[in-house]
């Protein structure tokens, strides 16, 4: 055998050997002894289910603004005289922001000045025409007259052998410069309403034109519209501005508003608070509680995502705050039935709770959330779980591995309505290890 056992090649010789020496270990292994463990249970937190009506609180996020916030414009080509305003600087209305140089301004006013002058004088002069041509028409009616009977006169001469052909002749000719002249004259008299109304026309034109000269003139000077605060100068002393460009910004600081997005899902709640008048909002701001009133809701949600803008105002005085500056709001909605108020630790993904049975197994019980509410100084989910009733025990603690019939150990939340004083011990149980 030994003789065997050497003629075989070194390596196939350890192998064998070690499939040898697995196998032997296999066949001979001692049992495992059996030992009592004590079986490992997770220890959690949990308070008793109290349903109850509640009023739910949002967190909202929006910005301050002005209902009534400007961006003055040029409207005359000038250059920049004088810049008063100075951004932040507070200004009452009619205060001067921007005096713009006003010489072209009144150049273009002595000009539509003389032209309005210039149509009255015409209008004068039409007036003066038609009463001279009113006047003159009854002379040569007359002329016509005579110059008519004159002809008659001649023509009847003339059958008699008494006047000239150069006479007769001469007749028709002053008979025929009367007529044009007195057609002439009629038809300016015919058109002394159509000269007038043109001459008005023009009249009425030249004083818009001086009007406009006029208000372009004032609008060298750039006032204030409203009391406010200034916001941007866009502008220097020197340089030349254009219709259109803007000149200073500035919004009204005594009627500021907070403009802030309230999600879908509180709409039907605030539409009815608002009907109701049981809304009630606050803010911090630079340390002191302010409280806020829902005005109203905006009418164009085409640039809201998920929600539609509230719009609050100051209800004890606008504060001093700047126009576009970020505020937190509390909004405190109507009370609702079967609320129940917990730690956010409890609410495992967005829509469970855990239930701990008699067993002291978890149980999965599914729950909504309505929102947030203070608890003292502690801030509280408001769930609403129809399948939990009055005293049952939820878990309060944030458990990863939480599943359905898992076995905890379950201590009460100091200070909370499960608290009696007294933990009671862990379970233990015998286990077979290996």
């Amino acid at each position: 055998m030994r003789e065997r056992l050497q003629q075989i090649p070194p390596v196939p010789r350890v192998i064998l050997g070690t499939v040898v020496a697995i196998i032997l270990l296999s066949v001979f292994k001692p049992s495992a002894p059996t030992q009592d463990v004590s079986e490992h249970y997770d220890r959690v937190r949990y308070v008793l289910a109290d349903p109850a009506a509640r009023a739910p609180q949002i967190q909202l996020f929006g910005r301050v603004q002005s209902p009534r916030a400007a961006s003055l414009t040029a409207v005359v080509t000038a250059n920049v005289a004088d810049t008063p305003a100075r951004a932040g600087s507070r200004v009452s209305e009619g205060d001067l922001l921007i005096q713009l140089d006003d010489t072209e301004a009144a150049l273009a006013r002595d000009r539509a000045q003389a032209a309005r002058d210039e149509a009255q004088a015409q209008l004068d002069t039409t007036r003066l025409r038609y009463d001279s041509d009113r006047k003159n028409l009854e002379l040569e009616k007359k002329l016509a007259r005579l110059a008519a009977d004159n002809l008659e006169r001649l023509e009847s001469l003339r059958g008699k052998k008494l006047v000239s052909q150069t006479q007769l002749d001469q007749a028709e000719e002053a008979k025929a410069r009367a007529d044009l002249s007195l057609a002439q004259r009629q038809l300016s008299v015919n058109d002394f309403r159509n000269e007038l109304a043109r001459m008005e026309a023009r009249l009425a034109s030249a004083e818009a034109q001086l009007k406009q000269a006029e208000i372009d003139l004032g609008r060298t000077r750039v006032a204030a519209p409203f009391a406010g605060t200034v916001t941007n100068v866009a502008v220097a002393p020197g340089e030349r501005v254009r219709p259109g460009e803007p000149l200073v910004s500035l919004f009204a600081d005594t009627e500021l508003e907070v403009r802030a997005q309230i999600p879908d899902r509180h709409l039907p709640a605030i539409r009815d608070g608002l009907q109701q008048g049981d809304l009630t909002a606050s803010t911090t701001l630079e340390g002191q509680t302010l409280t806020l009133n829902l005005k109203r809701l905006a009418g164009d949600a085409a640039d809201a995502r998920g929600g539609i803008d509230g719009l609050f105002e100051f209800v004890d005085g606008v504060p001093a705050a700047a126009l576009g500056r970020p505020i937190t709001i509390t909004l405190t909605l109507p009370k609702l039935d079967h609320l129940l108020a917990l730690p956010a630790t409890a609410l495992h993904g967005l829509n469970r709770l855990y239930r701990i049975d008699d067993d002291n197994r978890l149980q999965r019980v599914s729950a909504e959330i309505v929102g947030e509410s203070m608890l003292g100084e502690q801030s509280v989910l408001l769930l609403r779980a129809p399948s939990l009733s009055g005293g049952e025990r939820v878990m309060t603690t944030q458990l990863p591995q939480a599943i359905v019939g898992l076995p905890v150990d379950p201590r009460p939340v100091p200070g909370s309505n499960a608290d009696t004083g007294t933990e009671p011990a862990a379970p233990t149980a015998e286990v077979e290890g290996e």
